[in-house]
């Protein structure tokens, strides 16, 4: 059930991204972007599985209560009484009016079409930031900090994910480039301030929570934010640099570089975040992740802290990370294949979070 609860996540997020990246480009006139096929089916099917894959958390409950209720009674109590099952009851209405405008949509009435599809999606992403860890632990911070954390991430990478896969050319791209990065500078503002908000909600201390499967997660997922950033300032500086000088420069390849980058960010957010988070008494021998006892086996407990000093190892590892940051932005200029890049985003993350473990004491 965990692996299932898990993929359910990361497609939800997609959904919400292909739903959120595909609105803005209808809402967008043709001569501010590059020209975008977007089939009827990616919307049908985007809206009418979103709902299938926020149900996954719900029917893990159902199912952890069900041999004392009986599954009726358990299915009635969730969805009447549990945050989550009220939250989704409003996820599964959403959705069926999204699948209902999508099918009745007309072709001439495009912008009204994306403008109703734009707030229902906003209102999905809501409901499901009712249901988050976040909010139960603080209902009012919690819920509008994870919010504008999956608003502005399902913006910023849904229209990358449409871009990358659904362009069909790659004229109007120094005009695209001249919104698209403003709104990019926006959503990375806005994520790393609500990540701010929820951390603090959710997080006692951030080094220390290293030590548990939550803050591992959030460790792993901050160190794939630099090369997001850096392909980030690739797309919006550089490429822009290139395509002024070469009109037949094809910038869509590191779109999509870029796009799976966030995709990963997915995939570590899903897997985590359905772990108990570091927020008060936590911290048991037993609750110390996995990943973290291969690099130090021992007793903890609850007054166990996290210390960092520089060693020989740190050193080495730090030598690895600049040399396979050097490779990222070598791949770029050699234009080389987008596996092999996205190949040394991971390597490098991979390197700095060896580094960052190597230099962990327990105290």
């Amino acid at each position: 059930m965990d692996i299932a609860l898990m993929i359910s996540q990361v497609l939800l997020y997609i959904c919400f991204s292909v739903l959120l990246g595909s609105f803005v480009f209808l809402l967008v006139p043709n001569k501010y972007r590059p020209d975008i096929n977007i089939r009827k089916r990616i919307f049908l099917i985007s809206a009418v599985t979103l709902p299938i894959f926020a149900f996954v958390p719900v029917l893990d409950i159902i199912l952890f209560i069900a041999p004392r209720l009986g599954l009726y009674e358990s299915i009635k109590m969730v969805l009447t009484t549990y945050t989550v099952g009220n939250a989704w009851s409003f996820t599964l209405l959403g959705s069926v009016m999204l699948v209902l405008l999508i099918a009745l949509a007309r072709p001439n009435e495009k912008r009204l079409f994306a403008f109703l599809g734009m707030l229902l999606t906003v209102g999905l992403i809501f409901t499901v930031a009712w249901s988050s860890h976040a909010g139960a632990i603080n209902p009012l911070t919690g819920i509008i900090a994870h919010f504008v954390h999956l608003f502005a991430v399902s913006l910023w990478s849904g229209i990358l994910l449409v871009l990358g896969w659904c362009a069909t050319n790659y004229k109007n791209w120094l005009v695209f480039l001249g919104w698209f990065s403003l709104l990019a500078i926006g959503c990375l503002v806005m994520t790393g301030l609500s990540g701010l908000l929820l951390m603090d909600v959710i997080v006692d201390d951030y080094v220390d929570s290293w030590m548990v499967s939550y803050g591992q997660g959030l460790l792993i997922k901050h160190l794939f934010l630099l090369p997001l950033v850096f392909y980030a300032c690739v797309n919006g500086i550089i490429v822009k640099s290139k395509l002024s000088k070469d009109a037949t420069f094809n910038p869509i390849s590191w779109v999509r570089v870029e796009g799976l980058i966030l995709f990963v960010i997915f995939a570590i957010t899903s897997i985590f975040s359905q772990k108990s988070p570091p927020h008060g008494n936590y911290l048991t021998n037993d609750a110390v992740s996995p990943l973290f006892r291969l690099f130090h086996d021992g007793t903890i407990d609850s007054g166990s802290t996290i210390n960092l000093t520089v060693n020989l190892n740190t050193l080495c590892f730090f030598i690895l990370t600049i040399l396979f940051m050097g490779l990222i932005v070598l791949s770029f200029y050699k234009k080389t294949s987008i596996i092999i890049s996205f190949l040394f985003s991971c390597l490098f993350v991979m390197s700095l979070y060896l580094m960052l473990m190597m230099t962990v004491v327990i105290r």
